[in-house]
């Protein structure tokens, strides 16, 4: 104990019953919206670490086993598996890992937590170029459970969409006629260029 909490003298004021009582009852009233306590950081501690371990029906054989909580990381806390070009159809086993640290899983405790069989998704647009990412989401919640949160499967596709085009008919321009030059009255002289009464144009 001196080691773990690196001091010489623990002071005890409470038993081992009535602290873990009154630790269970302080932590019931931080959860709950209608007592206000003191302002408390408590730090949730992951002692055994926690694994999953997967494969597709098209390669069954083809196990993969990746550690997605380790010793001491906190909770809650969500992890996720991305696989680009799947479609689902995906075994998962969530199972403790095998450790030799201090801390063991006590014995008759088995050492599988869940499993679970993902079935294949479908498209909703019929695309030759689209893109799928199967995407799986693995959570360790408030009480410590690690489960499955959620399967995704996302579809990335391009659409080509075509938009009218008004044309505009261009305006017809009419050339203004010209006005005819109109004859000189009686007793008024030619326009300059005009040709006179009884004479024709050259």
């Amino acid at each position: 104990m001196k080691e773990e909490f690196k001091k010489e003298e623990l002071q005890r004021t409470l038993n081992a019953i009535d602290t873990c009582a009154r630790g269970a009852s302080l932590q019931a009233a931080i959860l709950s919206p209608q007592f206000n306590v003191a302002a408390f950081k408590v730090e949730d501690y992951n002692p055994l670490p926690v694994s999953v371990t997967y494969s597709f029906a098209d390669k069954p054989d083809n196990k993969k086993t990746m550690e997605l909580f380790t010793t001491g990381s906190s909770f809650p806390l969500t992890k996720s598996l991305s696989f680009k070009n799947k479609m689902g159809n995906m075994s998962l086993l969530v199972h403790y890992t095998p450790t030799e640290g201090p801390v063991q899983l006590m014995k008759g405790l088995p050492n599988q937590l869940a499993s679970y069989t993902i079935q294949e998704g479908k498209f909703k647009h019929e695309d030759k170029d689209s893109k799928s990412e199967f995407v799986v989401k693995v959570a360790n919640n408030i009480h410590q459970i690690v489960c499955l949160e959620a399967a995704e499967l996302m579809e990335k596709w391009t659409e080509i969409e075509k938009i009218p085009i008004k044309v505009t008919p261009a305006p017809v321009v009419v050339p203004e006629a010209k006005p005819e030059a109109e004859a000189p009255k009686e007793g008024e002289t030619p326009a300059e260029g005009a040709p006179a009464e009884g004479q024709a144009e050259a």
